[in-house]
């Protein structure tokens, strides 16, 4: 009975970590700097490694101020939120900060969503979760993707922490926290190091930073079980997400 409970707790916290990757990023990618062959510098203190992530995300547009019935919605772009069966729901805030109001008299608007039987309908949610909706096709609007990139996210990196005659020293960034500097790394046995499945080539390193490239991935080794992918909540997230049904809201 405890085991089960525990299993239920569990795949409850793992499902809402996936559900909450979801809601945020309709569809996002990573590239990291430096690239690989590309020369960098990193000083003491910095991560040799950072990404950008760059995500599509839909928006409702109104291209115009609109006024429907008791709600009046100013023009601009409304962030996607999520989608389940039968709606896709958006923003009651642009991305402009202008927020959908309602009368005075009226319950204050949660959420707009269009039903994915009539992408042509529009309808607001209040936050007593009474629907409105205009009549179809009547509101002149858009559901857009547009690209948003984010800059400087961590990735799990080495940080350089100094040079010792022939050994580097470099603390650990996993995105929580940087460790105190355990790894070390000597130069004597040449100037190409690994860390996990990433391996640089070091040009110079001082008491100001480190010069250096990324390589290529390594070759695997026999037995070799780095593999990022193949964590746990990795796993559980694919397996749970594999039942997410995916709409295609770019046309109307």
């Amino acid at each position: 009975m405890r085991s089960r409970l525990f299993k239920t707790v569990f795949l409850t916290f793992v499902f809402s970590l996936c559900a909450n990757s979801y809601a945020q990023d309709n569809n996002c990618s990573l590239s990291f700097r430096p690239k690989i062959g590309e020369m960098a510098f990193s000083a003491v203190g910095s991560s040799l490694k950072i990404a950008d992530r760059n995500c599509l995300t839909h928006y409702l547009y109104f291209p115009e101020s609109v006024k429907s019935g008791a709600v009046d919605i100013p023009k601009g772009l409304y962030r996607y939120i999520k989608d389940d069966n039968e709606r896709i729901s958006f923003s009651n805030i642009s991305s402009d900060g202008d927020k959908v109001q309602s009368c005075i008299y009226c319950d204050p608007i949660k959420n707009l969503f269009v039903r994915k039987s009539d992408k042509k309908q529009l309808c607001a949610l209040s936050i007593m979760y009474i629907e409105s909706c205009a009549k179809s096709d009547s509101i002149r609007y858009e559901i857009k993707r547009k690209s948003e990139i984010t800059e400087g996210v961590c990735t799990t990196s080495l940080v350089y922490s100094g040079r010792s005659e022939n050994t580097l020293s470099f603390a650990v960034n996993d995105c929580s926290k940087i460790s105190k500097p355990t790894l070390r790394y000597d130069l004597k046995y040449g100037n190409v190091i690994r860390f996990l499945d990433e391996q640089f080539i070091i040009y110079k390193a001082d008491n100001l930073g480190i010069y250096y490239s990324r390589l290529n991935k390594p070759n695997l080794k026999a037995n070799d079980i780095v593999d990022e992918n193949n964590s746990v909540l990795a796993k559980q997230c694919e397996k749970l997400n594999a039942s997410q049904i995916i709409i295609n809201t770019s046309d109307k």
